[in-house]
């Protein structure tokens, strides 16, 4: 069976929905029916994020598509939980949304290992996700915010790639654990680590390359 183009999949699909879309204006301009735009919205996103998520899932090889699915879906979900819930999306929409596009850098690798690069954004977008869920804004958030960023290079090592292990990932992996248990025992404020970790990190990422290249 022959894979379907996204693109003429998305052409497809959006013709339809215009025309759907045309048909519900003419009905309500004419008043046969009433709309209520605000619970129309949200299901409008969810709809155009399922598109593009059924554009990947008919060929994998477009996996573009779904960083636009997953953020389009994740947008429909905050503007339902707005809607219905207002005190849940006080504490989740951040949460919601990071974590959504999180999830897609995660199954961009899962689905072509070739894209390892992926794990990056994937594991800070989840862990920025998961810091907004935490109320503490001093030592916890601040620890928990490290420690993510030293499971993603984590990762970045153990997880398997078509051109083998990462060594190089271990030693940012190394430092921001320790950056994270420092921040966590309350030894200093998070800003006091943020630039010379950066500097710490690129520094040791030019030396390995330059070392590398010998």
């Amino acid at each position: 069976m022959k894979k379907l183009k996204p693109g003429v999949l998305l052409s497809f699909v959006g013709g339809l929905l215009l025309i759907a879309a045309g048909v519900v204006f003419l009905l309500d301009n004419l008043g046969i029916i009433m709309l209520d735009w605000e619970m129309l919205v949200g299901p409008m996103f969810g709809i155009a994020g399922l598109v593009f998520l059924t554009a990947f899932i008919l060929n994998t090889k477009h996996w573009w598509a779904l960083i636009p699915g997953f953020v389009l879906v994740g947008i429909g979900i905050i503007i339902f939980m707005n809607r219905s819930m207002e005190s849940a999306a006080e504490l989740w929409s951040g949460a919601v949304f990071l974590g959504m596009l999180g999830l897609a850098f995660m199954l961009i690798y899962i689905t072509h290992r070739v894209h390892w690069w992926a794990i990056i954004p994937g594991g800070v977008l989840l862990t920025l996700a998961g810091v907004t869920l935490i109320s503490d804004g001093n030592n916890l958030s601040g620890g928990v915010f490290f420690l993510g960023l030293a499971a993603t290079f984590g990762l970045v090592y153990l997880l398997p790639k078509p051109g083998g292990k990462l060594t190089w990932a271990l030693f940012p992996a190394v430092v921001l654990l320790l950056i994270a248990a420092l921040v966590l025992m309350g030894e200093t404020n998070l800003i006091d680590y943020l630039w010379p970790a950066a500097l710490l990190l690129g520094g040791i990422y030019i030396l390995y390359r330059a070392l590398r290249k010998k």
